[in-house]
């Protein structure tokens, strides 16, 4: 039994559908048509009902799917493992982050790093939340800077810090002091970062005034940090900007004041546990110890 039918196997059941699976795995639908029947027949049970238009597993495809699953992520756990101890013989490190922890987190571990082993070779990633925890389940990251905490019995996640999340405006836009609320926020121009881009950040701004529902000509939506600070300082609308973003605004952006509760954003850096890879190990004994108090998990 091949690992890419049971990859096939799964996806299908994911998508329900065989030509949506094809796509998400660029192959051919035929061709995964053709696989699935070599699997069924290699275990000897029907997985598959294709009686009707939609997909749907028999009670033998769940029961197959749930160890599918399970093997799938044992072998890129494997695979994993094995990279990641190659990247130590080749005496390399291979960091993702987001900008928040270029800015305050890679100061305080890379400086420290060069010292202590002044032949490492550093791979350094700017990616999204989603591409580096993708990346580190791959073993081609060593560590992530994320905004989520990886929930897996595999991986460690040290928080390493928790950040406000303000309003503010141009004040062209916003030239009084009074306090803004949701119902004024939702008639005007709002400049907010696409959800692929920022997933965490977008849906605690979703939460508070649910964007899929504001008129489409309100909205400036934008990919990277760059394009978020010049729509800010050029007026464009009002904005949400993590406290770091902050000092890149310009004085004639102002925080604007609001009379309803912003969810914070926490940093966390999430590595395998148990690694012998002797960089890795330097850089989360620096990050526990600079770390919030109470805040590694």
């Amino acid at each position: 039994m091949e690992l890419r039918h049971l990859k096939y196997f799964a996806a299908v059941a994911e998508y329900g559908s065989f030509t949506k699976a094809a796509e998400q795995l660029f192959t051919a639908q035929p061709s995964l048509s053709q696989q699935i029947k070599d699997l069924e027949a290699e275990v000897g049970v029907q997985l598959i009902d294709r009686s009707s238009k939609q997909i749907k597993l028999t009670d033998e495809g769940q029961a197959f799917l749930k160890h599918a699953i399970n093997a799938i992520e044992s072998a890129n756990l494997a695979s994993a493992a094995a990279r990641q101890v190659a990247h130590q013989k080749k005496n390399q490190i291979h960091i993702g982050f987001l900008n928040v922890a270029e800015l305050k987190i890679m100061p305080l571990i890379l400086d420290k790093l060069k010292r202590q082993i002044p032949n490492i070779s550093i791979h350094i990633q700017s990616l999204t939340c989603l591409e580096q925890i993708h990346k580190l389940k791959k073993s081609e990251l060593d560590i992530s800077f994320t905004r989520y905490a990886v929930q897996h019995e595999d991986y460690e996640n040290i928080q390493l810090m928790t950040e406000k999340i303000y309003l503010v405006a141009s004040k062209k836009l916003h030239s009084s002091s009074h306090t803004v609320s949701r119902s004024y926020l939702s008639k005007q121009s709002i400049i907010m970062c696409e959800q692929s881009a920022s997933p965490v950040f977008y849906e605690k701004i979703n939460q508070i005034l649910a964007l899929e529902h504001l008129p489409r000509t309100q909205m400036h939506w934008v990919t990277n940090v760059l394009q978020h600070i010049n729509l800010i300082n050029m007026g464009m609308g009002y904005s949400f900007a993590p406290e770091y973003l902050l000092k890149f605004l310009s004085e004639d952006v102002q925080v604007v004041a609001v009379d309803f509760e912003i969810a914070p954003l926490h940093l966390y850096a999430s590595f395998r546990k148990g690694s012998s890879h002797q960089a890795l190990q330097l850089i989360c004994n620096e990050l526990r110890i600079t770390a919030q108090p109470n805040e590694h998990q």
